[in-house]
Order: C-alpha cells, then structure tokens, then sequence
C-alpha cells in the first residue's frame, strides 16, 4: 500500500509542478502538458492499485485452530526465482545505454537498450528483435522527423 501512496503523491508534486509551466493548447501543447497528462496518470494507476491492495486485503476470519497450517495473505516469491537478478541486469542494460548514447546514437543505443531488456525478460530473440526494432524506429520517426527534436545522432541516423 506505501507503494501506490508514494506513487499517488509523486503524480501530485508532478502535477502541481507542471501547472507552474506553460500548458498551451491540445494542438499546440506547451511544456507543461505531458507532465501534466502523465503525473493525472499517475494518479489514477496508483489509486486503482491502492484499491486493488485494499480489496486484496485478508478479511477477518474466525480464529484458527492452533492445528491449522497458516496461509500467506499474499503468494511469497520463492527463493532463487531469478528476480533480483533480472533487476541487476535491468539496471546494467539502463547504464550501458547511457553510456553509449553519445558514442552509438539514439536510434542503435535505444535499439540495444529494448532488446536486452526484452532478453531479460525472457522474450524469443526474433520477437525482442522485432519489437526493439519497431520501437527504435518509431521513436526516430516521432521525435527527430515528425517533432524535429535532435536526437545524438550516431552510425545510422
């Protein structure tokens, strides 16, 4: 539950901080604008997760029986399932990418980037391929030919 609080008051301070910015006009949209739609989501994905924790809750039962064997609220993650280290590797691939940035280039960097953590993840190689490439290249088209954004630019683009 701390979770979707922290979370639900981050998208407020984003919210309230992107107010103090230009918002502009739907077909023109100022700074503020997409800080100000995503802290708005925020918000609501971390209050629809606060009242899934809440509903999830364990309701009061009727005192056990001391024979009884006592369930977890919650299904507990067995030990050795490979979480902390899809975090580390998570973090790592982060890392890497920005430091390739500038020596790669956006488009080959944000490729990379897409493709190790979709590996990580346990995607087929022809599939995170295929998505990181899709994804790469979406991101050039919308942000360095559709919003004129530069981009570092790199061996291809």
């Amino acid at each position: 539950m701390s979770a979707a609080i922290s979370l639900f008051v981050f998208g407020v301070i984003t919210v309230a901080l992107s107010l103090q910015l230009p918002l502009g006009a739907p077909r023109m949209p100022g700074s503020g604008f997409f800080p100000l739609v995503l802290g708005l989501a925020l918000m609501a994905l971390a209050a629809g997760h606060g009242v899934k924790i809440y509903r999830a809750r364990p309701k009061a039962a009727a005192p056990q029986t001391p024979a009884a064997p006592r369930t977890p609220a919650a299904p507990v993650a067995p030990e050795g399932d490979g979480a902390t280290r899809r975090v580390v590797l998570f973090v790592a691939g982060v890392i890497a990418a920005v430091a390739l940035l500038q020596p790669l280039g956006y488009v080959l960097s944000s490729f990379l980037l897409m493709l190790v953590l979709l590996l990580i993840l346990g995607l087929r190689l022809w599939y995170s391929a295929s998505i990181a490439l899709l994804s790469a290249a979406a991101c050039y088209v919308v942000f360095v030919r559709w919003l004129k954004i530069p981009l570092p630019p790199g061996w291809l683009f």
